[in-house]
C-alpha cells in the first residue's frame, strides 16, 4: 500500500495527548498558544496555526455563525487539536451549539478531528463534504489512519533504540543535539500514539455535487465545488456579504501538497473561486490572505508548471531530468514566492507528469 500522507511531517511536529491536556489547568480558551484567532469579518472567524504549538493542529480552521448555531470548516489532525479549537470556539461564540462542519477535502489534517465534533454535538451536527471527498474518506482516510496506528509503535521503538544505544541509525555516535531532538520526537510520537490510539473516522452524512447553500436570512453560506485541484473533491466555503473565501488547500501560503493533486486541472479550478466577489481568503496553510493576488500566482505557477513538463516530456526526457528542466525554467519567476519552492516544485513536477501521461 502507498505511503500514506503526512506520516513523517505528523510525527515530527505533533501533538500531545488528551490525557496531558486535561490534567493541565487550562489558559482562558482565546489565549491559545496553538491557533491565531483572527476575526476576519464580523463574526466570521479564522483559526491560523501556530509555529511550534504544543498541540500542532497542522491546518487552518475557520468557523462563523450562522444564526444561533456555529458552522466550522475543517476540524483538525487529531482529537486533542479539535478539542483545542472547539473550547475556542464556545468561547469566542457565547456557548452556541456547532451545527455544521464542512470538510474541504479528505486529507488527514483537515478530517480526523471529526469525532471529536460529533461526540460534541451528537444530536445536532451535520457533517457536509463533497461527494467525492466523502468517498476519498471512506476509501484513503481509513486506510491512512489504520498505517498511522500500526507505524506510530514501531517507530517509537526504533527511536526508544537510538536513545538507550546512543547511536543514530547509521551507527554514528549521537551529538547532544541530536539526543535532545529524538528526545523531543519520542514525547510528541507518544503523545500522537495516546491521541488516535482509539480514534475512528466520521464520514460525512451530507454530500452534494456542485453547491450547497445555508442561508438563515442574516447570512448567506455557499459551499462550491468548481472541479478537481488539491484533490478530487476540494470544496471551498463563499460568504457573499462578508467577502470572505475559506478554500481549504486549493489555496495555501506555499506551493500546496502535490501527492493527490490534478496539476493539469487546478488552474481552471482556481479560476471559478476567481470569479467569486471576495477580499479575504482564510487558506488551509498559511496567513490569512488579502484579496486575489496569491490565488493569481498559484494558477500563472501551475500553468506554468504544466506547460513546463509538456514541453520537456515531449523531448523524450526522462523523469529526472524533466524534474531539474523544470525546476531550472520556473526558479527565477517563483523560487522568491514561494518559501518551499525548491522541495515543493520537485514533487509537483512528479505529480504533474503522472497526470499527463495518464498513470
Amino acid at each position: 500500500m502507498q505511503k500514506r500522507m503526512l506520516l513523517g511531517v505528523m510525527v515530527l511536529c505533533f501533538f500531545f495527548s488528551s490525557s496531558v491536556a486535561f490534567m493541565q489547568t487550562p489558559a482562558p480558551a482565546t489565549q491559545s498558544d496553538v491557533f491565531d484567532l483572527q476575526e476576519v469579518a464580523p463574526q466570521v472567524w479564522a483559526l491560523i496555526v501556530k509555529q511550534n504549538s504544543p498541540v500542532n493542529a497542522v491546518s487552518n480552521a475557520a468557523f462563523f455563525t450562522i444564526g444561533d448555531h456555529v458552522a466550522v470548516v475543517d476540524s483538525h489532525f487529531t482529537p486533542a487539536a479539535a478539542r483545542q479549537a472547539s473550547r475556542i470556539i464556545s468561547s469566542v461564540t457565547g456557548g452556541k451549539p456547532i451545527h455544521f462542519l464542512i470538510n474541504t477535502h479528505w486529507h488527514p489534517d483537515h478530517v480526523q478531528g471529526n469525532s471529536t465534533y460529533s461526540s460534541l454535538f451528537p444530536q445536532a451536527l451535520d457533517i457536509i463534504a463533497h461527494t467525492n471527498t466523502r468517498r476519498d474518506i471512506a476509501e484513503k482516510e481509513v486506510a491512512s489512519l489504520r498505517d498511522l496506528k500500526e507505524s506510530l509503535p514501531k517507530d517509537i521503538e526504533k527511536i526508544r533504540g537510538q536513545l538507550q544505544s546512543g547511536k543514530t541509525a547509521e551507527g554514528a555516535d549521537l551529538k547532544d543535539d541530536q539526543r535532545q531532538q529524538l528526545q523531543n520526537r519520542l514525547k510528541s510520537m507518544e503523545g500522537l500514539r495516546a491521541d488516535v490510539e482509539n480514534l475512528e473516522v466520521t464520514l460525512p452524512n451530507i454530500t452534494f455535487d456542485r453547491s450547497l447553500y445555508l442561508n438563515n436570512g442574516e447570512r448567506e453560506v455557499q459551499v462550491l465545488y468548481f472541479g478537481r485541484g488539491h484533490t478530487a473533491g476540494d470544496v471551498v466555503v463563499y460568504l457573499p456579504k462578508e467577502k470572505v473565501v475559506i478554500t481549504g488547500d486549493l489555496l495555501t501560503g506555499s506551493i500546496p501538497f502535490m501527492r493527490d493533486a490534478y496539476p493539469p486541472e487546478w488552474s481552471a479550478t482556481l479560476a471559478g473561486v476567481e470569479k467569486l466577489d471576495f477580499d479575504r481568503v482564510i487558506p488551509g496553510h498559511g496567513a490569512v490572505q488579502q484579496g486575489k493576488e496569491r490565488l493569481g500566482l498559484l494558477r500563472a505557477f501551475l500553468d506554468d508548471l504544466v506547460a513546463a513538463v509538456k514541453t520537456q516530456s515531449a523531448s523524450g526526457k526522462k523523469l529526472d531530468e524533466i524534474k531539474s528542466s523544470v525546476k531550472l525554467s520556473l526558479t527565477d519567476k517563483y523560487s522568491k514566492q514561494f518559501s518551499n519552492f525548491n522541495s515543493g516544485v520537485d514533487a509537483a513536477v512528479e505529480r504533474t507528469y503522472s497526470q499527463l501521461a495518464g498513470k
